[in-house]
């Protein structure tokens, strides 16, 4: 079989399947200019060989241009196509469970130029020895700047981010609004521009009461239905566990049980949240409506728009804005409105009573979003690998 180095990539046919096929896939201008980069330093780096007499200096080169050409190539392949993430907690089962590791195509949505050394493959290794650039490690060097993907952000996308609070601590929710939607959570259901956002994978809290415990445990196990963790609540003997609409359907009808019903989560004044409004007691499953900050919206500055959105205009969109004595301040001048700079989107994890979301943190800014889950790439959950899980995609 012929190979193809950097001494016979001379075959030009190479190079025209080569482009051919990644801007066929791709269809973006930049990416066809990225490509072409790589194939002249190829070229180049060819060329120079050529200009070597002595043998023993031209295998030496050849190597360790070899080496560089592969750095560059694995640099800028995670930076610009595909990352590989390993999933840190159980928030987004049972779409994703713990220790999956995943594949993220960043192409979807346009990959993010790198904003710090620290984003840049073997480039960053020197900056983490040094004293004064690890002291701006959780800062933004450089301006967010994306590349356009092949499409945008959509609803129900499984979406990799970097959290509000550290950007080094990478996180993965569904999206279950976009810029400019409305959003409404009530009795635990999603409503979106006053529809019903569905999402199958959802789990959710459910209890019941158990009338014939022996029949119950028999049904469970006969149901294959025993890695379910149901746990008691001591008040009034029920039982409660987090379940998936399949888990439910199989469960709900047993003639073991009674009075089998959605847990709705309490309210808790003390709960973190993504904005406590007078007079309403919101929980995790009931909040809003509410619209999702986008780019050029304008809202009326009155205390509710201000309690909901000051986190974001402040630390996103540098507008200072501030409340005193019933008058409004952006950048320390009086306003009655507010317009939006950027796009922000709201996230949920699909496991909705076990996952720290934008009920908790806020709206996301479009600029923290890295890319649209493309697969798992294995599974190790529970300690065992996961063949069934194996390059399984995720819708």
């Amino acid at each position: 079989m012929k190979t193809i180095s950097f001494t016979n990539i001379k075959n030009k046919h190479y190079l025209i399947y080569f482009f051919l096929l990644f801007i066929l896939i791709s269809g973006k201008l930049w990416f066809f200019i990225f490509l072409v980069v790589l194939c002249l330093v190829c070229f180049l780096i060819n060329k120079f060989l050529t200009l070597i007499k002595n043998s023993y200096c031209k295998k030496v080169l050849k190597f360790i241009l070899s080496i560089f050409f592969l750095v560059l190539v694995i640099s800028s392949f995670k930076t610009f196509v595909f990352g590989v993430f390993r999933i840190p907690s159980s928030s987004m089962e049972d779409t994703l469970f713990p220790k999956d590791v995943i594949i993220v195509n960043k192409l979807k949505y346009g990959p993010r130029l790198p904003r710090s050394p620290f984003d840049i493959l073997f480039i960053n290794i020197p900056y983490y020895y040094n004293e004064n650039a690890r002291k701006r490690f959780n800062e933004y060097w450089w301006p967010y700047k994306r590349f356009s993907g092949t499409t945008a952000i959509k609803k129900g996308d499984v979406i990799v981010f970097n959290s509000l609070l550290r950007k080094d601590f990478i996180l993965v929710k569904r999206c279950v609004a976009i810029a400019g939607d409305t959003l409404h959570i009530k009795n635990g259901i999603v409503y979106n521009n006053g529809k019903i956002f569905k999402v199958e994978a959802a789990k959710y809290r459910y209890k019941f009461k158990v009338k014939y415990k022996t029949a119950f445990d028999k049904a469970i196990d006969s149901l294959n239905l025993g890695h379910i963790r149901f746990s008691i609540i001591r008040k009034n003997n029920f039982l409660k566990a987090r379940l998936s609409k399949d888990e439910v359907e199989r469960i709900k009808n047993l003639e073991s049980i009674e009075n089998f019903q959605i847990s709705l989560d309490p309210f808790r004044p003390k709960r973190k949240f993504l904005a406590k409004l007078p007079n309403k007691n919101w929980t995790f499953d009931s909040m809003g409506p509410f619209v999702i900050p986008k780019k050029g919206l304008k809202i009326d500055l009155n205390y509710e728009n201000y309690l909901l959105y000051k986190q974001t205009i402040n630390k996103f969109e540098k507008g200072n804005l501030k409340h005193n004595e019933g008058k409004f301040y952006v950048n320390g001048k009086t306003a009655t409105t507010y317009t939006f700079k950027k796009n922000y989107y709201f996230m949920m994890g699909d496991n909705r009573k076990a996952s720290s979301d934008s009920r908790v943190w806020g709206f996301l800014p479009e600029e923290n979003i890295i890319g649209k889950v493309q697969c798992v790439l294995f599974s190790n959950y529970k300690n065992k690998f996961q063949w069934n899980r194996l390059l399984k995609s995720i819708d």
